[in-house]
């Protein structure tokens, strides 16, 4: 072969490049396999999401245990009124008035200064709660509805009576229209059944105690027909 030949041959050689497995197997061969922990890189995207997630819901939750005044406070109301979304309309007057509840427990942690501004937080409530009942048709209204309503309003009077023995007063006339718009509904829910002779009689008097403005009576005459 002569001198020109060979320098062809190894031009030709240079040209030549190995395959990246036999690469990757020399060098594992040579200085050692290189461990390396690898945690589902394709996921990483995703976990990352999830991560935020269950922040965010942690977030809101540590939220819920704040009171009137606290740095989250703000958040768990935010949350509260972004819950409203999810509920029926059938449902939105409950809603409500659990809402009005929480305000009450709260009164009787928060601090004096944080007092007013939950007062009125409460009356907002409650003025929702009785806006969103007299939307509903009491013909079509289920039993159960009808009996959650009726619960948390009596859950609502505890409360009250619990928070006004601290020496605060609540409701007020805010309560009064909330009672005055539950009473017509209850009677209209009980003109839309049929119903018994006793409880003609009941139904009655639950029209005499609406005409005379005595609309909490109207809630316990209903109470005894359970």
């Amino acid at each position: 072969m002569t001198e020109l030949e060979t320098v062809k041959k190894i031009r030709e050689l240079k040209q030549i490049r190995p395959r990246k497995d036999w690469v990757v197997f020399a060098k594992n061969q040579v200085l050692g396999r290189e461990e390396k922990l690898i945690f589902f890189p394709y996921f990483k995207p995703a976990f990352a999401g999830l991560i935020a997630v269950f922040m965010f819901f942690g977030f809101f939750s540590f939220a819920q245990n704040s009171l009137p005044g606290d740095f989250l406070y703000p958040v768990k109301k935010i949350a509260e009124k972004s819950r409203v979304v999810f509920v029926s309309e059938e449902e939105k007057p409950v809603f409500q008035l659990e809402l009005a509840n929480k305000k009450l427990e709260d009164l009787t942690k928060a601090p004096a200064k944080n007092l007013a501004p939950t007062i009125i937080e409460f009356e907002a409530n409650v003025s929702e709660a009785a806006k969103n009942l007299s939307r509903i048709d009491a013909a079509t209204s289920s039993p159960t509805a009808v009996k959650k309503i009726v619960r948390k309003t009596k859950e609502l009077e505890k409360n009250i009576q619990k928070v006004e023995s601290l020496g605060m007063v609540v409701g007020g006339e805010k309560m009064e229209g909330f009672y005055r718009t539950q009473a017509e509904y209850l009677i209209d829910c009980l003109e839309n059944r049929t119903l018994s002779e006793e409880k003609e009689v009941v139904l009655e008097e639950m029209r005499k105690f609406f005409s005379e403005g005595k609309y909490s009576e109207v809630l316990e005459l209903y109470l005894t027909l359970q």
